[in-house]
């Protein structure tokens, strides 16, 4: 597999990375939520259990997985950035809260701050909607450029509402 066989080959690549964000986002962050309100998610979950380093392998593992994915979708690199920092944000929220865990007899009741304060500090899902957003503001054109069909291509990114960038998938 060649460096270029990450990155999505069509529209049907883009919108199936566009949905395994939006699944890792609605596990993280809104397993239970009451209309637009983001109750807790798996990551919130996680850091209230008495695990140490449980919280801190899931909260990577699904960080990583949301950058792959910007990266297969060629989002910009400040979105990466910005997306990076959320995520390290959220790790290190969820370390700190490992690390109080297993201190002898102040583990429980200390990790149930970090462990709160993770389970309110929603990094997937400000990462995840960065990505969306980007991913939205994309027009995705199936094959190459060429100078002429560029052309044709910025015309038809400004008439489309919301558009302000082209890549091409081929």
């Amino acid at each position: 597999m060649g460096g270029k066989d990450v990155f999505a080959k069509s529209q049907a690549d883009i919108d199936q990375i566009y949905d395994s964000v939006e699944t890792v986002k609605r596990l993280s962050d809104r397993i239970i939520g009451i209309g637009p309100i983001n109750i807790i998610g798996l990551d919130g979950i996680l850091a209230l259990l008495p695990i140490p380093g449980l919280s801190t392998v899931y909260s990577v593992g699904a960080g990583l997985i949301l950058l792959v994915q910007g990266i297969r979708a060629r989002v910009t690199p400040l979105t990466l950035i910005l997306s990076l920092l959320i995520l390290a944000i959220d790790a290190g929220i969820t370390t700190v809260e490992d690390v109080v865990k297993v201190i002898p007899g102040a583990g429980a009741l200390l990790g149930l701050i970090p462990g709160g304060i993770d389970a309110l500090f929603q990094g997937h899902l400000y990462a995840a909607h960065l990505i969306q957003q980007d991913i939205k503001k994309t027009l995705y054109i199936d094959g190459k450029s060429t100078d002429g069909d560029h052309h044709a291509n910025r015309s038809e990114m400004r008439a489309t509402k919301g558009k302000k960038r082209i890549v091409y998938l081929g």
